[in-house]
């Protein structure tokens, strides 16, 4: 290593770690163990009182020939320091790790030093370029993470992924290093968390405000990948935290706009819970106002929507789907492959709820980030349209339609949900929209099969056989699967 490649080390340490330390026209001197290097100072030798402005304790920076930097003071003997440095430097040179380590630094610093920046893929929000310097504090105030929590890792780790979710009150952090393509999950330890908040309080100065998710990506060749997640898509659930958190991080940090998702995990229960009581106590005061629920055409009667349910449960399952409706005792359950969703339950007495949520509703925008209120699902609806009975989206505020069936028909609250129902619904709309989504799983040449079975459970006397029919162009099909579904939905023949 010559003076040169020593201070260019050097100045993408100091740039890295964020120090109030010049890293032009810096000077490099050669010693036993390395180099050290440091900014000179530069005295007007005509004054005599110049020597009072010199600076006291200025720092000097020691590099090993491994690249591993050492910051000391120049307050101590500059014999001492590199009689001390050049001790560790031997100590950890016949160490494998340290020489990995040091590697790995190198490589770090001389990516950040480089035409290619450290960081090779970073995502910022809406930043223009008034906040340029924000957003490059808060990158900066990555390097010295990753370089801390890449000692954490073992022996020739490839790469490692750290994940933080953080509000004011409460933080999560997942560290988990790849070594020969084998996940090595590895604590978290405290000192990191204190640097990363720090660095999310930086990053809060930006237009987009703090991050909920920071997503760091590192591979042994300094290769740094980060990822600000503002909530776009609903956080995993290993990740998600209490609501209470976010509104205590909201009310911290305040925000323009909150994702349509997490405005409604934030409002809770509280925005479109019924409890019985709740229903109980709405209804009341409907039949006191005189207020009935909407009757409705929007979805076809129950008992056809229900066979239909049963038979596209029976297709996917029978042809070992993980996507597709399902049929559960008292109840049918789908979820798209957009985030929308919905449930049907049976109840006694020929009555039913049909509820659900379309994902990103123009109802819901309107709602959280238009000043509007929300859709009002429940006007008019019966005391048993509870909380057991609805699809659980309205535990966080995200329910979008809801209908009951009763006395020979659909009704729903005042609110017109007519353009929420297609994609949370399963392709239950006509006959023939049902066999070509039942025939998508089943092959060609089944679109008979699927009729008969489609025609037979419409009159509860479906047969295993006519069950089998739907199979015959896929090999090692789940059968008797695809049975039980229509035994749980009680369509079979007796």
């Amino acid at each position: 290593m010559d003076a040169a490649q020593a201070i260019s080390l050097v100045a993408s340490w100091i740039r890295s770690h964020g120090l109030d330390y010049p890293t032009e026209e810096l000077t490099a001197d050669r010693f036993e163990g390395g180099w050290s290097v440091y900014a000179p100072v530069i005295v007007d030798e005509s004054d005599p009182m110049a020597f009072l402005d010199m600076p006291v304790g200025r720092s000097v920076f020691l590099v090993g020939f491994s690249g591993r930097i050492e910051e000391v003071s120049s307050s101590m003997p500059p014999q001492q320091a590199h009689d001390r440095f050049t001790v560790r430097e031997m100590a950890s040179a016949g160490s494998d790790e340290s020489q990995f380590m040091a590697e790995f630094e190198r490589a770090f610093h001389q990516a950040a030093a480089g035409d290619q920046p450290a960081v090779s893929s970073f995502t910022v929000v809406d930043t223009p370029p008034d906040d340029a310097r924000t957003a490059a504090e808060a990158s900066q105030l990555l390097e010295p993470i990753v370089q801390r929590l890449a000692r954490l890792g073992p022996p020739g780790w490839q790469r490692f992924a750290a994940e933080f979710a953080f509000t004011v009150s409460a933080e999560i952090a997942q560290l988990v290093f790849w070594s020969s393509d084998r996940p090595v999950p590895v604590p978290v330890p405290l000192w990191a968390g204190e640097m990363v908040r720090h660095q999310r309080d930086v990053a809060a100065r930006m237009p987009a405000g703090p991050w909920w998710r920071l997503l760091l990506t590192v591979t042994d060749r300094g290769e740094m990948t980060v990822d600000y997640d503002y909530g776009d898509e609903p956080f995993p659930d290993g990740q998600l935290m209490p609501a209470e958190h976010y509104r205590n991080d909201l009310a911290a940090y305040p925000r323009p706009r909150v994702p349509v998702w997490l405005a409604g995990y934030v409002a809770g229960p509280t925005a479109q819970g019924r409890d019985p009581g709740r229903a109980a106590a709405a209804a009341a005061a409907d039949a006191t106002a005189g207020r009935r629920g909407t009757a409705v055409d929007d979805v076809p009667p129950l008992p056809d929507v229900w066979a239909r349910w049963a038979a596209l449960s029976a297709a996917y399952v029978g042809v070992g789907s993980e996507w597709g409706p399902r049929i559960f005792p008292g109840h049918g359950w789908y979820e798209s492959d957009r985030r929308s969703g919905s449930v049907l339950f049976l109840l006694p007495g020929e009555r039913a709820v049909l509820s659900g949520g379309k994902w990103n509703s123009p109802l819901l925008e309107a709602a959280y980030h238009g000043g509007q209120p929300l859709p009002d699902l429940y006007a008019g609806a019966p005391a048993w349209v509870t909380d057991s009975v609805l699809n659980t989206r309205n535990r966080n505020g995200l329910l979008t339609f809801c209908l009951w069936w009763d006395g020979g028909r659909w009704y729903r609250g005042d609110t017109d949900t007519s353009d929420e129902l297609d994609v949370p619904l399963p392709r239950i709309w006509t006959p023939d929209e049902t066999v070509r989504a039942m025939t998508s799983q089943t092959g060609p040449g089944t679109a008979a099969a699927c009729e008969g079975l489609l025609t037979a459970l419409s009159a509860h006397r479906a047969t295993t056989r006519e069950v089998a029919a739907l199979f015959t162009r896929v090999p090692g099909a789940g059968i008797d699967a695809a049975v039980n579904q229509l035994s749980l939905a009680g369509l079979l023949a007796a």
